[in-house]
């Protein structure tokens, strides 16, 4: 009875403590036996619901009375969220954990709910780029919608601030993430939107909800903002229904920006005669929404081809130039690059990041090796007549089959002529060397012998021989099926060599690949000495390789794995050295103990020199055991291969399943013996050189890569990295 009188006693004082409350007069109460305290001037708030504590013990109700059903004690000191308070009742709607429910105002710390208009004094946000600066957004607060509402939640989703979908309705839920994220990332705590934290969001490095800074794929709601590879929301879904429509895009739209969308935008950008880049910037998207949009089986007019422009007539620097160089030659080159549109800046002789960014651009487009450096192949190039302006349509790529790599898998042929330096020269020297056209190292540098091997190898293989590496001497090297040099071209080709050439040509070089008589005699022989077992098939795998560099490494020769020359003399001599029973286990080792070496090593400091100079290579998958033999095409941000065979495509796509992006995670062993973790996919794509291997095109080997490698080549490079990642993790597990 006591306690009864006590809570009817509370009720009629309750909206006298309310009143007097709001007027920051200092009042008592609490629950049972609490000391009275003074209340302080309430705390404002722009709104409910509003984080809170209790200031006593209190009882939890599922409706407002105190004989309704006990949902939860809530203990003192405890943070609720207060979703409405009703003074005339005295009850509060409030939520606690997994709980909603009713209890006394009287015994939570209140505060005063009052709608204001708040101008936040925002943290500087970085530098933004043009398209995306602040001026493009409205202010986003509390009963706002719209698709730039939409935008903002499907930013704080992704940013774990907000679950749920987003529904373009600026609610409570909304404003609570916001304050949260506003909170994480030391804006003033509002819950309202202006235009620079929205900058921020969009095109700055925010904070997630855990504390990580990141970049949000959820594009800014700023009008004709680009769209690029992995970019997400409404926009993007808009753009994919229109291309739809069009007849270029063939799927359900997504919302996501990725590589089939890349693919439509490509074709229609090709079809509609603009830079087919795959990227959806201003005037791309201008084009796609315009009624004058050419449709994917529409004939587009012929476009009239901008005529090249005119052969300057200056002096050619000749001198390199990079990052850093000063005087006239500088001079030079930015006014020929701002007279094609690529430098937009003063012509002042200074070789800074703006000519840089300039010239890389130029080069991309023409083809180059896009490194930023002005040498001689730049030189040839840039003033020309062949040099066209910005903008200028390129020729069409001959396959619009969409690349989930994007740019980073493209293999090109660069010309590579007399002076020519790099890792393309450097992979066409040690091509030359293995085919028995050049001697010594591959240094990187076109010099006269390198002319003289090219030359070598183009009369022997029917082509022009001008000693010029171009797309078509290229082509017929890693093709597989390029004629080796016999002892009259390799005499030719290295003047120090004094053997004289017979009457009768020397054999092929046999290496990984090679099929025939040759091969299966040279298998029977191998296993009569005691370095390969099983029977001779005719057919140049990898244990084949592995045989004959054992054969090689016994005999003190160069052990390659090819056989050529030297090692078919030394094969075929009465003093062939006979291999002992290691030899040989180890040439036969199964899949499973040739992988259990297997090192987690950087491609770009490690593995890319090992695949460069061992470019067959042995692929085991992980998962099922089954192996495959590779050709390394091209080297670049990752391996492009080729499988060797049918059989070898056959065992590709048995491990997969079929063809697929979905990486898988590999040990990839190399003809030195050394096995490496990597990751693998099984669809074919653009360049291939192999025309009878069942598989129309390169697939890529993945090798580990630091976090900052990976996220500047995008997420396909990321998805590969995590692959290689959680199989390197799990064989830690189980040693």
């Amino acid at each position: 009875m006591f306690k009864l009188k006590k809570r009817l006693h509370i009720l009629p004082v309750l909206a006298m403590v309310t009143v007097l409350a709001f007027s920051a007069v200092p009042v008592t109460g609490g629950a049972a036996g609490s000391d009275a305290e003074p209340t302080a001037t309430l705390e404002i708030v722009s709104s409910y619901p509003y984080t809170t504590k209790t200031k006593v013990k209190v009882n939890l109700r599922a409706s407002r009375s105190v004989r309704s059903e006990l949902l939860k004690h809530i203990p003192a000191g405890a943070e609720i969220t207060v979703n409405s308070v009703s003074q005339k009742s005295g009850w509060a709607n409030v939520t606690y954990g997994k709980y909603t429910g009713y209890l006394k105002s009287e015994y939570i710390v209140l505060k005063e709910v009052k709608k204001i208009k708040v101008t936040p004094t925002p943290t500087p946000v970085p530098t933004l780029s043009p398209e995306e600066d602040a001026g493009g957004y409205q202010i986003l607060q509390k009963n706002d919608s719209g698709a730039a509402v939409k935008a903002l939640q499907e930013a704080l989703i992704e940013l774990g601030y907000l679950k749920g979908t987003a529904d373009g309705k600026f609610g409570a839920g909304t404003e609570k993430a916001v304050k949260a994220f506003q909170e994480k990332n030391d804006y003033p705590v509002t819950g309202i939107m202006d235009a620079n934290i929205q900058a921020f969001l969009y095109t700055g490095s925010p904070k997630s909800a855990s504390g990580d800074k990141t970049n949000v794929r959820t594009l800014s709601p700023v009008e004709g903002v680009s769209m690029k590879k992995g970019n997400k929301g409404s926009q993007v879904t808009a753009l994919q229904e229109r291309l739809k429509e069009l007849g270029y895009y063939k799927d359900a739209p997504t919302g996501t920006y990725d590589t089939n969308t890349i693919g439509a935008v490509r074709s229609f950008q090709k079809k509609n005669g603009l830079k087919a880049d795959g990227t959806a910037g201003e005037e791309t998207q201008k084009a796609i929404y315009s009624a004058d949009a050419i449709t994917a089986d529409a004939t587009p007019t012929p476009k009239v081809t901008e005529e090249p422009t005119p052969t300057p007539t200056v002096a050619v620097p000749e001198e390199s130039l990079k990052d850093g160089a000063k005087g006239a030659d500088v001079k030079t080159l930015q006014k020929r690059l701002k007279d094609l549109g690529y430098f937009k800046h003063t012509v002042d002789g200074k070789f800074g990041r703006d000519t840089t960014n300039a010239l890389k651009e130029f080069q991309a487009d023409h083809g180059l090796e896009a490194d930023g450096v002005a040498g001689k192949a730049t030189y040839e190039v840039l003033f020309s007549e062949n040099a066209m302006k910005k903008g200028t349509t390129p020729t069409p790529v001959p396959t619009e089959t969409p690349n989930p790599e994007d740019e980073e898998d493209a293999v090109a042929w660069p010309k590579l002529t007399k002076d020519s330096t790099g890792d393309n020269v450097a992979q066409l020297q040690e091509a030359l060397i293995e085919l028995g056209y050049l001697s010594g190292k591959a240094d990187g540098t076109y010099g006269e012998k390198t002319v003289t091997a090219v030359k070598n190898f183009q009369k022997a293989n029917g082509l022009t021989a001008d000693g010029t590496a171009g797309e078509e001497t290229q082509k017929v090297l890693y093709g597989g099926n390029a004629k080796a040099a016999s002892a009259a071209a390799k005499a030719t080709a290295t003047p120090k060599a004094t053997a004289t050439p017979t009457p009768t040509p020397e054999p092929t070089v046999l290496k990984t690949g090679s099929k025939g008589s040759e091969v299966k005699e040279l298998q029977n022989k191998l296993i009569k000495l005691g370095y390969l077992t099983g029977k001779a098939d005719g057919v140049y795998g990898t244990k084949t390789a592995e045989a004959v560099a054992a054969f090689q490494k016994a005999s003190k020769l160069t052990a390659d794995g090819v056989a050529g020359e030297k090692t078919l003399s030394k094969l075929n001599s009465a003093s062939a050295t006979a291999g002992s029973t290691t030899t040989t286990a180890a040439s036969t080792s199964s899949a499973k103990s040739s992988s259990s070496g297997a090192q987690y090593a950087n491609w770009y400091d490690k593995i890319k020199a090992i695949a460069r100079k061992y470019p067959y290579v042995t692929i085991t998958d992980i998962g099922t055991g089954i192996s495959w033999q590779g050709h390394i095409i091209s080297l670049g941000a990752h391996a492009d291969y080729e499988p060797v065979t049918a059989n070898d495509t056959a065992k590709l796509l048995k491990a997969f399943g079929g063809n697929t992006w979905t990486p898988r995670a590999v040990y990839v062993k190399f003809s030195d013996g050394s096995v490496y973790i990597g990751s693998t996919h099984s669809m074919p794509h653009d360049v291939y050189h192999i025309k009878d291997n069942n598989f129309n095109g390169h697939s890529c080997i993945h090798f580990p890569r630091t976090q900052e490698q990976v996220s500047a080549i995008g997420p396909y490079a990321t998805k590969h990295q995590e692959t290689i990642d959680a199989a390197w993790g799990a064989s830690q597990k189980t040693k």
